[in-house]
């Protein structure tokens, strides 16, 4: 549990802690005894990040929920599961923790850096609507950018059709991070990063979309996706693959 000293009035993780989880103290931490039996990880969607924590801190810049006792967990285990190079496959809030633990840049949200490049967001491109009942994701297709990632040698295609989409904060500016971008989207001429993998880790692939969401219309539902199921199944097949060498 945080206190509430640690935390701004957004519920941000003040300056002066987040400076000391970024320092990556394990010995401070449980995450050694944790992960001690752990092969491999999978890190899901959740919250926005507190921006105190990316590598040029900001100011909170957005309405929407901070989860400060989550960012401190996930970052460190995030940080350690990349500096052990234990394999982990991060998915939307997860792929963006990935980012800001490497060094990215991160957008708060994708409203407001189109009105930044001049540019209208006038669709639901990436996500219904909050309030929308059922918290119903969107689709989109994701282009492949990188023919060497672990994502296209699982898809063997330029594009990834119909992928389950739901955020409004997005990575950006790659370069210094060690992450290459491997998949990408364009709406209105502005490009937003879709995937991301540090090629120096055995398996270290970060998507902004969900293929969990269709892996458990299929197996938990009983329900068809418009994505394919079995492209989506294949990257978790792929993290058991590499964890467990």
């Amino acid at each position: 549990q945080v206190i509430s000293e640690e935390l701004d009035a957004h519920g941000v993780l003040k300056q002066a802690f987040a400076d000391e989880i970024k320092a990556r103290d394990y010995a401070k931490t449980n995450v050694v005894e944790v992960l001690k039996d752990i092969d491999g990880i999978f890190m899901i969607g959740g919250e926005d990040i507190s921006p105190t924590l990316f590598k040029v801190p900001e100011e909170f810049a957005n309405s929407e929920d901070i989860d400060a006792a989550r960012d401190i967990s996930d970052y460190i285990l995030m940080a350690y599961c990349m500096d052990k190079d234990i394999p982990t496959i991060a998915v939307c809030r997860g792929m963006q923790m990935m980012g800001v633990v490497a060094g990215t840049g991160y957008i708060q949200d994708i409203r407001d850096y189109y009105k930044a490049q001049g540019q209208e967001y006038t669709i639901d491109f990436h996500r219904d609507p909050l309030g929308t009942p059922d918290n119903r994701v969107v689709r989109h297709d994701v282009e492949l950018v990188s023919k060497e990632s672990h994502l296209f040698k699982i898809v063997q295609a330029d594009v990834m059709k119909n992928i389950s989409s739901w955020h409004h904060p997005a990575l950006d500016k790659l370069e210094g991070s060690g992450l290459i971008l491997t998949g990408k989207s364009s709406y209105n001429g502005v490009e937003i990063i879709e995937a991301i993998e540090h090629p120096g880790k055995r398996y270290c692939v970060g998507l902004q979309f969900h293929p969990d969401n269709d892996v458990k219309l299929v197996c938990y539902d009983k329900k068809t996706t418009p994505a394919d199921y079995g492209i989506a199944l294949s990257l978790f097949k792929n993290l058991i693959k590499y964890a467990s060498k």
